[in-house]
């Protein structure tokens, strides 16, 4: 018998493969040990590659089982984001990869959301999860570095947005922003044959399921509205107090929109599909933007050409400009709000987020969280 680490651990990955290859899921404890096996380095392009397809290719995708062990697996090598004591954060992190071109509503709805007096009054605060783009024409990360805010270097580069500026951000300003790659370094050995693969896979329901900051409550938006009730039980196992997972479609015709397009986000361009977790009940519905008396709009009239019109949009919006982009950043950071249990339901997270804007505070927040990532 082989008494070699190496050579057991991809022998171990091996057996699996052909179960996945024989058509039989993995169960949650053989992907937790799989996807551990690729953060560690252990596995091989070709085994990453095979288990993302075999994964890929079956008929409704990854199975809640196997999305929970790799969200375990990925959670327990993430670099961690300390949070203050008394407190407890928050995300708004989508999947992404719905492929509209709007601007940066999930980051927009994060500073909004954070600087409602009812965050503060119940202890709560924003871990903002994101990355660069690599679908949408404007990341997270893109977006907040246009605004001032810069993305952070890792933990071992100790950058003006270093790990101890980010829990001082969440004391002073109720918001950081977690930088995924500074996060998630072993994301590094499954890069290429992501790469190579050049479709979807389960790595791309993981980011918002692996914040660093371990929130248990968060909205997350998906690009498929299959995806809604799977993450929504993902989350449960996961252990998470309260989230909405939402996917927002529009109505078709040549008056509202060119029709068929899909949004990981609350949207006001058609109805949204609402998958909410509280209290261990899994709950759906459909919400349409008349019910909480918004107007219904284009995704023309939110979409941007780049990074910078998206920060631009973002300011004009903060500075209270009105419209669809502002309505639609307010509909998301309610959301935010009632799983924060800052707001009994949307109607009322709609007015805390839009006192939010008009006070100023939400200028003010964006303000802080710049000077204090970018002060020696």
């Amino acid at each position: 018998m082989v008494n070699n680490p190496r050579y057991n651990a991809r022998m171990s990955l091996t057996a699996m493969l052909r179960q996945l290859a024989g058509g039989r899921p993995l169960s949650e404890a053989q992907a937790r040990q799989a996807f551990a096996l690729v953060m560690s380095g252990q596995a091989t392009g070709a085994q990453i590659g095979a288990m993302l397809m075999a994964m890929a290719a079956r008929d409704g995708g990854p199975t809640v089982d196997e999305i929970t062990g790799a969200a375990r697996a990925m959670r327990e090598v993430a670099m961690k984001v300390v949070v203050p004591a008394g407190m407890e954060v928050i995300d708004t992190c989508g999947t992404g990869g719905d492929h509209t071109g709007t601007f940066n509503i999930s980051t927009t709805a994060a500073i909004i959301a954070a600087a409602a007096p009812a965050m503060a009054d119940r202890g709560m605060a924003v871990a903002k999860h994101g990355n660069r783009s690599v679908t949408s024409k404007s990341g997270s990360s893109q977006v907040l570095e246009q605004l001032g805010v810069p993305p952070e270097a890792g933990p071992e580069a100790g950058p003006e947005a270093g790990p101890e500026v980010l829990t001082r951000c969440l004391t002073e300003a109720r918001i950081c922003f977690c930088f995924a790659p500074a996060h998630h370094p072993a994301m590094k050995h499954a890069a290429d044959p992501r790469k190579e693969l050049g479709f979807r896979t389960l790595f791309n329901l993981l980011g918002p399921l692996t914040n660093p900051a371990g929130v248990r409550r968060q909205v997350i938006g998906v690009y498929d509205a299959a995806l809604t009730e799977k993450i929504a039980e993902v989350l449960k196992r996961l252990g998470t107090v309260h989230a909405m997972v939402v996917h927002g479609t529009t109505l078709g015709g040549p008056d509202v929109t060119e029709g068929g397009v899909g949004l990981d986000e609350l949207t006001t361009t058609g109805p949204t599909r609402v998958t909410e977790l509280k209290d261990g009940a899994i709950t759906t519905r459909q919400l349409h933007p008349a019910d909480l008396g918004l107007a219904t709009v284009t995704v023309g009239q939110l979409r941007v050409e780049g990074v910078e019109e998206s920060a631009a949009m973002i300011r004009r919006i903060l500075d209270g400009e009105k419209g669809p982009a502002r309505q639609i950043a307010a509909l998301n950071a309610a959301a935010a709000l009632v799983v924060a249990d800052c707001a009994k339901d949307l109607s009322q997270g709609l007015d805390l987020a839009f006192e939010a804007i008009d006070s100023g505070a939400a200028k003010r927040t964006l303000a802080l969280l710049v000077k204090l990532t970018n002060e020696d």
